[in-house]
């Protein structure tokens, strides 16, 4: 039996920080997310590893990007969306809301709407809608997502870090970049049943290199994703990375070249059959329980 790789991208824009958003965000937003992603495209193509792509519905929405500050392109990409469809590497499209709100704290009307633009932009647009990931992995008003017809969802990490965060988000942040500075191996994703949904927690972000994050050195970061994979081949588990394109805003070759080292690696192995590499949605339906991989 072989252990499983999920990896899963946030694609947002300015629309992951429109609640705080800055000229800084929108410049980066329009001049360097284009490229990023096109970079990304290529290199997952180039290893023939898929990946989950959760979209903001919103970067197809022209009359969404109207109502936001700076330029259009920083929040309307159906570019990008088309180049990711042209891939070669098997990735599904996924659902990161329709506008990046919040669960947590909206209304269950809002939630609602939220989740019916979603699904109607990417019906529309002949999108797959089987898996979300929570906007900052901020859950609430679960019991309204599969009535939209999802199937699998994230909200938040695994591991010690997540447990961290239950004694504030100072204390939280410290033992993230802890986390990323030191080569502690990855914990296992989970995989759980909940009513009619899959949930899947997260092993691993792949962290930007801004500010004090540019401490976390490449030989770290490939060290982890390394011991990540070794521990899913080791335990039948899954190891479940994660990223936004922004995340390689700074820095980007080094950034670029970690990921590619990896998808390698990932690649290889499951030419051997010592890996299985696995979208979000292609847990929908299995009959997971807690603690256990599906």
């Amino acid at each position: 039996m072989a252990g499983k790789l999920t990896i899963s991208i946030d694609l947002e824009l300015a629309w992951g920080v429109w609640d705080h958003v800055t000229p800084e965000d929108l410049r980066l937003a329009e001049s360097a997310e284009r490229a990023i992603c096109a970079a990304l495209i290529e290199l997952f193509d180039r290893h023939q590893v898929p990946a989950t792509w959760a979209v903001v519905a919103a970067l197809l929405d022209e009359k969404s990007a109207a109502t936001r500050p700076g330029p259009r392109t920083a929040w309307f990409a159906p570019d990008i969306v088309e180049r990711l469809r042209r891939n070669t590497a098997g990735h599904e499209i996924g659902s990161h809301s329709g506008r990046h709100i919040y669960f947590d704290s909206a209304s269950a009307d809002e939630a609602r709407a939220d989740l019916e633009l979603a699904r109607d932009i990417h019906g529309a647009h002949g999108l797959a809608f089987d898996s979300f990931v929570f906007p900052r992995g901020a859950a609430g008003h679960l019991d309204l997502v599969p009535e939209v017809g999802l199937k699998v969802f994230n909200a938040g990490d695994g591991g010690w870090v997540e447990g961290a965060r239950r004694f504030g988000r100072r204390i939280g942040q410290i033992a993230n970049l802890a986390d990323k500075l030191l080569p502690i191996p990855p914990a296992p994703a989970q995989v759980e049943r909940r009513g009619t949904l899959i949930h899947i927690s997260k092993s691993m972000l792949l962290m930007g290199r801004n500010g004090l994050r540019r401490f976390v050195l490449p030989p770290i970061t490939r060290a982890k994703l390394r011991a990540g994979l070794a521990r899913a081949q080791t335990t039948d588990g899954i190891f479940h990375v994660w990223f936004h394109p922004s995340n390689f805003y700074y820095r980007r070759d080094e950034q670029l070249a970690t990921l590619g080292r990896f998808l390698a690696l990932a690649a290889e192995e499951a030419a051997c059959g010592r890996i299985e590499l696995r979208t979000m949605g292609s847990y929908a339906g299995a009959a997971a329980v807690p603690g256990r991989a599906a």
